[in-house]
């Protein structure tokens, strides 16, 4: 193919100013992503491409080589330039815009390693669910960006941020969500909040009155179920399957519904990813009743296995969907950012009411979380913590089977930053009593139990929710040996393992 003729031909139209070399890696990365060059495919040489643009070829070379360092092609010596076969975000990431002043040097380094955060990991209990890992934040990175914001700051950057935040975070954002997650918005209908429960709260005042009805999952998250039960609502707990939150049991349970928040990047706790069906479900019952969804991405952006699914709001035609994100699952929980896309008939009503709760986020901190993401450090850091993240999986899968087999049971799973273990009924104990127990060892083990509000299932001993993402292999297989200890001086039964009692691992 004479990419000149295809996928380039737009090189040089319309330039706004963009580095040349910018905008080669541009194209040619929107081309390999949306399957204009197929994988696998040859690249012409580094010369030829040259001479077919009219570029000089260190240009060209600068931008392949970039691709290349971004798991895009790969060099095959004395066969040429490849499409890889298995692309590192095909859908995951944005098109990275570097500051002109970044992208005119060729080409873009390997970022440098994490920079440990151990005052806050090391507090960390292992198998906490939902936290990812601090040691792999680039922190120093993070200084710089914030600090060159805050030295420049001055007078108006200083006061509240206006409408619904910062236009050029938002403008980025609106990139970032229509690469990563399928979401085709404006940048008018992003408002930047705090955190995730602010945007929790901010939904229920925009949306709904006392005595409106409202569908949670169950079980389901627990600062969902907070946020909501003490604004005089009617909670109706909608039963989860495997496919997610079940219209058809809701609709019978609480047909006037307003309102339904659902998890279907990656449900918790149950865990499990929404297929297309029950999404174009859920879609099918909003707009018969007129209701609205919010969709809580929570640990959406990680997934391990195949190509990630649309999100809720980039199926919705009719802007019945409102979508929250937020940093503090994917960085780290100290960056307080969120985001809500609302449809574009809330604009208004939207940014009013942020005002007037008061919502704002500081300007120099969206100005660097702006830099994070257009200097292409999100994407880096995205693509190795889920090789990290599918590698720490693995680890816990392993430490299970060694040491918990025919107690508790755990599946691997395709997305999240968690796994289910499934308590096996000769245990003999409950998830909360083992929870409990675990405790007293200095293990997180939350209990599936705790997640219910009704809908108990006599007889099941049910789970408990290991989390795996923020700790290495090692600590993941001490604190299974600790936990069969727990397991073993409770008395539990562990038939394979009576015969050769474990020795005793100190609590972390």
């Amino acid at each position: 193919m004479k990419l000149s003729q295809g996928p380039l031909l737009s090189l040089f139209d319309g330039s706004d100013g963009t580095p040349l070399q910018q905008r080669l890696f541009d194209r040619l990365r929107g081309a390999i992503v949306n399957g204009a060059i197929r994988p696998g495919e040859r690249l012409p040489s580094t010369r030829t491409l040259a001479t077919d643009l009219g570029v000089s070829r260190n240009t060209v070379v600068a931008a392949v080589d970039r691709l290349t360092a971004e798991g895009y092609l790969e060099a095959r010596i004395g066969s040429g330039t490849f499409v890889c076969r298995s692309l590192p975000d095909d859908a995951m990431a944005p098109a990275v815009r570097l500051a002109p002043s970044a992208a005119t040097r060729a080409p873009v380094a390997t970022p440098k390693p994490a920079v440990p955060v151990p005052a806050a990991g090391a507090e960390l209990l292992p198998f906490e669910p939902g936290v990812p890992a601090y040691d792999q934040f680039d922190i120093d990175t993070w200084r710089r960006l914030l600090a060159k914001r805050w030295r420049d700051a001055g007078g108006l950057l200083l006061g509240n941020d206006t409408s619904g935040g910062w236009t050029a975070l938002r403008r980025v954002l609106a990139g970032h969500l229509q690469t990563s997650r399928g979401i085709a918005c404006d940048p008018e209908q992003i408002l930047i909040l705090p955190d995730r429960r602010s945007g929790l709260e901010f939904v229920a005042t925009l949306l709904l009155t006392a005595g409106d009805t409202v569908w949670l999952e169950e079980p389901g998250c627990p600062l969902q179920a907070l946020t909501f039960a003490h604004r005089g609502y009617n909670i109706a707990h909608v039963p989860v399957d495997a496919d997610g939150i079940d219209p058809e049991r809701g609709a019978r349970l609480a047909p006037d519904a307003r309102l339904a928040l659902v998890t279907p990047g990656w449900q918790f706790p149950m865990g499990g990813t929404m297929p297309l069906r029950r999404r174009m479900a859920v879609l099918a019952w909003a707009r018969r009743s007129g209701a609205w969804l919010l969709e809580d991405d929570r640990d959406g952006g990680y997934r391990y296995t195949g190509r990630p699914l649309p999100a809720l709001q980039g199926l919705d035609e009719n802007e019945r969907v409102l979508h929250l994100g937020a940093l503090d699952n994917t960085l780290v929980p100290a960056l307080r950012l969120a985001w809500l896309v609302v449809p574009s008939s809330l604009i208004g009503a939207a940014q009013a009411l942020r005002a007037r709760m008061g919502l704002h986020v500081p300007l120099p901190e969206q100005m660097a979380v702006h830099d994070f993401l257009t200097e292409g450090h999100y994407a880096s850091h995205m693509r190795r913590t889920r090789r990290l993240y599918a590698e720490r999986q693995q680890a816990l899968l392993f430490a299970a089977e060694r040491h918990w087999s025919g107690a508790i049971t755990v599946e691997a799973a395709g997305s999240g930053l968690h796994l289910v273990g499934r308590l096996s009924p000769s245990l003999g104990v409950d998830d909360s009593s083992l929870s409990a127990l675990a405790a007293q060892a200095r293990i997180s083990l939350p209990a599936l139990s705790a997640c219910r509000r009704v809908h108990t299932i006599a007889g099941d001993p049910g789970a408990v929710v290991l989390g795996y993402a923020a700790f290495s292999p090692e600590r993941l297989s001490r604190a299974a040996e600790r936990l069969a200890n727990v397991m073993d001086k409770a008395r539990c039964t562990l038939p394979q393992r009576l015969a050769a009692p474990r020795r005793l691992i100190p609590a972390e």
